[in-house]
């Protein structure tokens, strides 16, 4: 019987280990200049906006009588259609994150505070407490979140 010889490195072995031990090198800023222009004509018009139908699709109920849909993240940030039932209340809570808030239809108030309606918009800026939050007519909110909404409730 014939006894075969093996390398003590497989080649795709040897190929790793010089792979390891070169040192990083950023690219010039001219082939990282080429290198973004190639990608960004390769994206099509069309691919750089989203649409999100309203339709009754992706609602979730977050608490009783209020209604969720995430339209939007890029991982960190996201944006969310909220629909409050009339009679709806929220919780107290603090923000962990800044908060943008349109009122698209409808009212909600902070017990004790202001009462935003259809076309207001508030910034909550991080650290901030807000009070029980109710709406007696029901309302539809565009919110904007600077962190993840499960930061602020449990999803």
């Amino acid at each position: 019987m014939k006894e075969t010889h093996r390398s003590a490195l497989e080649p795709d072995e040897i190929v790793e280990a010089l792979l390891l031990a070169l040192a990083p090198m950023p690219p010039d800023s001219r082939a990282l200049s080429t290198l973004k222009q190639r990608i960004l004509d390769r994206v099509s018009s069309e691919e750089l906006i989203l649409t999100v139908p309203s339709s009754d699709e992706g609602w979730a109920e977050l608490i009783p009588k209020i209604h969720a849909k995430r339209v939007y993240t890029d991982g960190t940030a996201e944006s969310w259609l909220v629909r409050l039932e009339a009679g709806a209340r929220a919780p107290a809570h603090d923000h962990p994150g800044a908060e943008e808030c349109i009122v698209l239809q409808g009212s909600v108030r902070y017990i004790g505070g202001s009462t935003l309606n259809a076309g207001d918009y508030e910034v909550v800026q991080p650290g901030a407490h807000h009070t029980e939050l109710v709406s007696d007519t029901g309302a539809l909110v565009f919110l904007r979140y600077a962190v993840p909404l499960d930061r602020y409730l449990q999803l």
